[in-house]
């Protein structure tokens, strides 16, 4: 009982996790890792191919909307940064071709989605800390949220006896949660400059 209201719980907020940033990402890109925004859309899309080969419906529904979030994040990088117009489609092209080659091998493409998934939150959190006052462009409340639903697969995979499902989650937690904590001290700091705030002027931040 307890297991199936927690799998209900990290399902929900798999699918709610990103919009966030796809929201912030509207108005301003600083701080956002490139790094994470492609690890994240890699991780999905395997995720999700790995789910059709399954015959998986409710975890590809679950998949593949996380992965069009993190292809609308990187557009908006796209957009906002110059420095990034080439980065960004090269990127995607680049992942997308490895998980199309990786589609044959079903043991590797599961590997590789289960690292893929543990450590898209590291480039972000690396990111935040090295510049803690360049984050308009991260939203905290995505972090939160992946820290929730981490901490809800975490459980779940110990109940239902799977630690393929809790593996991931030993990095993914500590790191959304490390995210979240430096991105939402800095919002609340009151020294702000209208510079950190302004995501499509500065050339610079990725």
């Amino acid at each position: 009982m307890l297991a199936h209201a927690l799998g209900v719980a990290g399902i929900v907020l798999n699918l709610t996790f990103i919009w966030p940033q796809v929201w912030r990402a509207r108005r301003s890109v600083v701080g956002i890792s490139l790094g994470t925004v492609l690890a994240g859309y890699s991780a999905r899309l395997l995720w999700s191919i790995y789910a059709v080969r399954a015959d998986d419906v409710e975890l590809f529904l679950g998949q593949a909307p996380i992965a069009l979030g993190f292809l609308i994040v990187a557009g908006f990088v796209y957009r906002g940064e110059p420095t990034a117009r080439r980065t960004v489609p090269l990127g995607v092209a680049a992942v997308t071709l490895v998980v199309a080659a990786l589609t044959p091998w079903h043991t590797i493409l599961s590997v590789v989605a289960v690292i893929a998934a543990a450590v898209v939150n590291l480039p972000q959190m690396i990111r935040v800390i090295r510049e803690p006052g360049r984050v308009a462009g991260v939203s905290p409340a995505m972090y939160w949220l992946v820290a929730s639903a981490s901490a809800v697969w975490l459980t779940y995979g110990f109940l239902v006896h799977d630690l393929t499902i809790s593996a991931p989650h030993f990095v993914l937690f500590p790191t959304g949660l490390v995210t979240a904590f430096v991105v939402q001290r800095h919002r609340k700091s009151p020294v702000r400059t209208p510079s950190a705030d302004s995501g499509l002027r500065h050339p610079g931040d990725s």
